[in-house]
């Protein structure tokens, strides 16, 4: 064999070789960083989406015995249970098997339990969506107040994927994307968050309660001269201290010059602030 071939053939191995090694490695990385997804439960799904806050409900007697059901759309097996309410026994749907199964509180036929959660009809008869599960100290929270399960941060991006940051273009400025929020959440969590207590919103007087905080708050929601961008919304939650209006800072700044709105941010979701803006920009101007 001349030299040159020789060298080309080792050249070629060498390639080949290499090939297989980066193949494998990056084989492994993407299974390492692989997006385990909901197995179909995502917070969109027509199944999930049936909880309503409108017919919550609260249960209190023991477990009968727990079963796998799915609540079709090629959605992986769930977790239901038999629970015998009085002279009741009601069909509890918890959430999806593989979230269950991860949690520290498991439970067992004979556990005393107390549910809140959403009543809907199904298959010509009713059953229970849960939201939270108690035995006794211990408790289990499966949907926060406006029913967003809490295995749905697992559905932001689909499985195999990873997230991908892109930098503007040349020239081209950032703008603020929040995930999709829905007016009717928003709606709930204004409610939940007890914002009516300050603020009036037009167009809800009679939904919301009357606002009790005093002094006064003289803004009403929805009746602004100039209708806030994105942006400002968003910082008027996360921030309310950020711009105050001068003519209102002596009633409405508490000592130290903040706002008397207070700090959310510990309490409220990036899911729910999406939900709140969607509901404020709805609002009629």
């Amino acid at each position: 064999m001349k030299t040159s071939q020789a060298i080309t053939l080792k050249h070629h191995l060498l390639t080949c070789a290499l090939g297989l090694l980066l193949g494998t490695s990056q084989g492994s990385a993407q299974d390492r960083f692989r997006w385990p997804g909901t197995g179909g439960w995502s917070a969109t799904s027509p199944y999930v989406r049936q909880f309503d806050t409108n017919s919550l409900v609260t249960l209190r007697g023991w477990v009968v015995r727990l079963e796998s059901f799915r609540p079709g759309g090629g959605a992986s097996p769930g977790l239901r249970a038999i629970i015998q309410s009085g002279s009741d026994k009601v069909t509890v749907h918890l959430g999806p098997r593989w979230y269950l199964e991860r949690q520290e509180m498991q439970l067992q036929p004979k556990d005393p339990v107390a549910i809140e959660g959403s009543r809907i009809p199904m298959g010509g008869s009713s059953v229970v969506i849960a939201r939270t599960i108690s035995m006794g100290e211990r408790s289990l929270v499966l949907r926060d107040a406006v029913g967003t399960p809490t295995w749905s941060a697992d559905q932001i991006r689909p499985p195999g994927t990873r997230p991908t940051v892109l930098a503007p273009d040349s020239g081209s400025t950032w703008t603020l994307q929040l995930p999709e929020g829905k007016a009717s959440r928003g709606r709930a969590a204004f409610n939940m968050m007890w914002c009516h207590g300050c603020h009036v919103v037009k167009g809800y007087e009679k939904e919301f309660e009357t606002p009790y905080a005093q002094p006064a708050v003289p803004v009403i929601l929805g009746a602004e001269q100039h209708k806030p961008s994105r942006i400002e919304l968003v910082n008027s939650i996360i921030n309310p201290s950020h711009r105050i209006e001068p003519g209102f800072q002596k009633d409405l700044v508490s000592q130290g010059k903040f706002s008397r709105m207070g700090d959310y941010n510990e309490i409220m979701t990036l899911q729910q602030l999406s939900d709140l803006v969607a509901f404020l920009e709805s609002l009629p101007r």
